[in-house]
This record gives C-alpha cells, structure tokens and sequence, in this order.
C-alpha cells in the first residue's frame, strides 16, 4: 500500500500560458513528460463506494490499464493523505493486494456478482514534472481535460502536487513559488468527488461552521491546528457554491469563516511563532476584503431595501434606487469571483499548511497548557466586552460598533473552547451573546447603508426621496432597539465570567 500526499490546486484557465513559461519549471530534473489519460470510475447501483468514500478507478496510458483502489482521504486546504493501491490491470479486477480485509472481501464480493459498473469517466491531458528536494523528488501535474456523466461535462483545470520521498515543506514551498504568480486556489475536492456531483446533479448547499473540534486532554498548538483546519474546511465548503450560485449565504459563510480563523490566531497566538498570526492574517485581509463588500451589498439590498419594496412595490423611485444597486452589487460579485480565482486563497491555505504541518514541539512556544490559555483568553476577552459596555453607554454609533466587535470575539472565543467548559452555563452565555450580536448588527447595518444609498441616489431628488422612505420603514425596529439598549447593556454587564 502506498500513503498518497498530494496537494490539489485549480487553476483559472486564464492561467495556463503563464504556466507554460513559468520559471520555477527551469528546476526540474528534465523535460515534462506529456500522456493523456482516460480514467473509468466504477460503483455499484446505488453507489456504495461512494458513501464508503472508496474510488475504485482504472486509468489507460497509452496501451496499458492501470487499477487502483484509494480510500477516504482528510484533505486540508487542499493537502490530502490517502492509502492508495495500484497495480496492472489484466481484465478482471484484481484486490489481492489490499490490505485492508474487510474492504478487500467487499470489493471482491461485489465483483463477483457482477455489481461493479461504470458510472462517469475523465479525459484529460497531463504535464508531469519532477523536483529533486530533500532527499526525495516532488511531482508537479498539470491536468486539463473533462469530466464526462451522460451529456454532462465538466472542465478539469488543475495542478497536482505529490510528494515521493520529500517532506511535506518542499511541496508546500513549490506551491508557494507557484501560487504567488498564477491564479490559483487550493481545491478540497477530488476529480472522483466532483465526478459524483454531476451524476447526482447536485447543487451545493451552504454549510454553517460546526462544534469545536479540540481535544479537551491536548494542547494549545493541536488546538488551534484542528480549529484552523476546520476553519479552512468550513470556507472551501461554501467556496464552490459561491462560484456556481448567486445565493447570498454561500459568501456570508465564507466570510464567517475567515473571520473565525482570524479569531482564532488572535486567540492561540500563543501557540504560533513570532510574526506568524500577523503574516497570516494580511492574506487573510488580502482575501476578505471582496467578500465583505459583497456581504455588505447582499445585507442592503435582502434586509433594507427589499422590504421597503414590499411595502411599496409600485414605487417608481424606490424601484430606480433598487436597479441601481443591483447593479453595483452584480459589479461587487463580479469582483468576489476574481479575487477567489486570483491567487489569494491558495497563498493564505498554503501559509496555513506550512504554519500547522509541525508537531507541538516545533509549531511554536505554546509554554501554556490549553486550559491556563482557555481562561487567560477568555477572561481578556470578558473583560473588554465589559468594558466597552460602559463606552456604549452614550449610544454612540462607534461605540457600539467596537461593542459588537468584542461581543463576536468573546463569543467565538467561548466557541472555540467549548469542550473545555460547563456546557450549560456556555449554552446561555452563547445565546446572550449572539442574540445581542443580531440586534447590534441591525444597527450597524443601518450606519453603513446610509452612505451607500446616498452615493447611489447622488443629487437625484427623487432617488433621495426614496433614501428617506427606505430609512423611515426601517425606523420602528432602529428606535425599538435603541429603547432596550439599556437593558441590553446590562445583559452583557452581568454575563458571568467564562469558566
């Protein structure tokens, strides 16, 4: 059995001629070696491997088949490792040399009665390099080519990293080298995932972040390795919605991804060696920057502006002010789909692959137990929230955005360390707090929205006369909010101290 490691990036097919000159190919050991592969993935009926997340694939190069088996892969970021077994092809499948007993007994069961078929195939053309490095060789693969289920294709676009005896820091360096010049982005799914995705013809669905994956009994660097891989997955797992689908939510939660991540290095900091949090975070800002736009835009029109339409869908004006800021959210999207295919997001993964590949000894200081950091940090973090009630006290609207700031990190804070606290007691701190968080959202979404349906109205009279409409529909809940800040300040006063 071979342990496959092998970094999936796809790459914009406006990339590919700066691929072809690209200098870091002057490194490898000769020319690149070019065949084109026919790949058949076989299953059963009603898809058993699939839902075992086994592939089971045969692969023609040039005259021969190839057969091979690959179980179910953890891929972060776009890094996976998988076993994989692989042997010649001579007609019949062959699992003899799987080592696994009860998957070899199940695939030659299902062979013998005859209950493997076809279900999709991929054609695609493939550029290999290889890089000596460290004692070993990195393998660089360039696929572009389809995916075929029936009538439905599906472009392959796409460069493959795999390590053969180096270390996982000289592929994530060629990566490097690679994404800070070419439009890439780390991919978490295999060409056999998405090959299952068109048969199904399935359409992605937003994925809301999940419980705290740490483990109570380890440290504070295995922490923040498992709540930032799980970040990472929470974003990619939005990511091919946001770039198929116009739905707002698929960039809302990748947007809270990003945030949660940055969270969490200011949280585990700790744990990180010097000047990592803060390199990471610039790419992290590099890649949210178009995304909040966007969000912003998206809570305007769906939360402001659409239910002042509802109450007035005849209103001529109110109809113009609306059509011109579709227009400039349309422009915003526009921008979001560039900026996830331009590089950003596989630099960011890549700086996070390579800041979490060390074991806890090597992964930074980390002198604090995961416990004494739990409370040091959220006791900080109660204690700011604390104080920037008193600041908000005035109802000044900065005063209450920074509240809403430090009410959010306070509570994905409490998140993050869930595991590690009472859960009854973290259960009703985390519904205060995100309850307050809605209500300090409406009005911060009120703040930022004036400036925009102003530069959209410009000295149009009767586009600001719709400005002043849309602000008075929304003025009941603004006033009703501002009535119970009081009390709403007081809530978040006498929340206990986390433990």
């Amino acid at each position: 059995m071979a342990q496959e490691i092998e970094l999936k990036l796809a790459m914009a097919e406006t990339g590919w001629r700066a691929m072809a000159r690209h200098p870091v190919l002057k490194g490898a050991i000769a020319a690149a070696r070019i065949q084109t592969l026919r790949n058949l993935y076989f299953d059963t009926p009603d898809l058993r491997l699939r839902h075992q997340r086994v592939a089971l694939r045969l692969r023609k190069t040039g005259r021969r088949w190839l057969q091979t088996v690959k179980c179910a892969s953890a891929a972060q970021a776009g890094l996976s490792a998988r076993p994989e077994w692989e042997q010649a092809f001579a007609g019949r499948f062959d699992f003899s040399m799987i080592e696994d007993t009860a998957l070899r007994a199940e695939l030659e069961a299902l062979r013998d009665r005859g209950s493997l078929g076809v279900v999709f195939d991929t054609t695609f053309e493939r550029r290999e390099w290889r890089f000596a490095t460290d004692g070993g060789e990195v393998l660089l693969m360039a696929d572009r080519g389809h995916i075929v289920v029936g009538e439905r294709r599906e472009a392959i676009s796409e460069i493959e990293l795999e390590l053969a005896g180096a270390p996982v820091s000289a592929l994530l360096d060629l990566a490097g080298r690679l994404a800070a010049t070419l439009p890439l982005r780390a991919e978490s799914r295999s060409k056999a995932q998405r090959g299952y995705d068109l048969l199904a013809d399935a359409r992605p669905v937003p994925i809301r972040a999940g419980r705290s994956p740490i483990d109570p009994q380890g440290s504070a660097t295995a922490a923040l390795r498992a709540i930032a891989l799980d970040c990472i997955a929470h974003y990619q797992a939005n990511e091919h919605g946001s770039l198929h689908s116009d739905a707002p939510e698929f960039v809302h939660q990748m947007r809270v991804a990003l945030r949660r991540l940055r969270s969490a290095l200011r949280v585990f900091e700790p744990a990180l060696p010097d000047g990592v949090a803060q390199d990471i975070a610039q790419l992290l800002r590099a890649l949210a920057s178009d995304l909040g736009e966007l969000r912003d835009r998206d809570v305007l029109q769906s939360e402001l502006v659409v239910p002042a339409l509802h109450a007035a869908p005849r209103d001529r004006d109110l109809n113009r002010l609306a059509g011109l800021l579709a227009a400039e959210r349309a422009r915003a999207r526009e921008r979001v789909l560039l900026a996830l295919q331009d590089g950003r997001q596989a630099r960011l993964m890549i700086a996070l692959l390579a800041a979490l590949q060390g074991d806890d000894t090597t992964a930074g200081p980390d002198s604090l137990s995961l416990d004494r950091l739990a409370r040091k940090r959220l006791g900080r973090a109660h204690e700011r929230m604390t104080q920037a009630t008193r600041l908000a006290e005035s109802g000044d609207i900065d005063a209450l955005h920074a509240l809403r700031i430090d009410v959010k990190r306070l509570r994905y804070a409490l998140e993050f360390f869930q595991p590690l606290l009472h859960a009854e007691r973290t259960r009703k701190q985390l519904a205060t707090l995100t309850a307050v968080q809605e209500e300090l959202g409406y009005i911060n979404d009120l703040s930022q929205a004036g400036p925009r349906l102003l530069a959209a109205a410009g000295n149009d009279a009767g586009l600001l006369s719709a400005v002043a409409r849309i602000a008075a529909a929304h003025a009941p809940r603004y006033r009703e909010i501002v009535a119970s800040a009081p009390a709403l300040l007081k809530r978040l006063r006498t929340l206990p101290r986390p433990r």
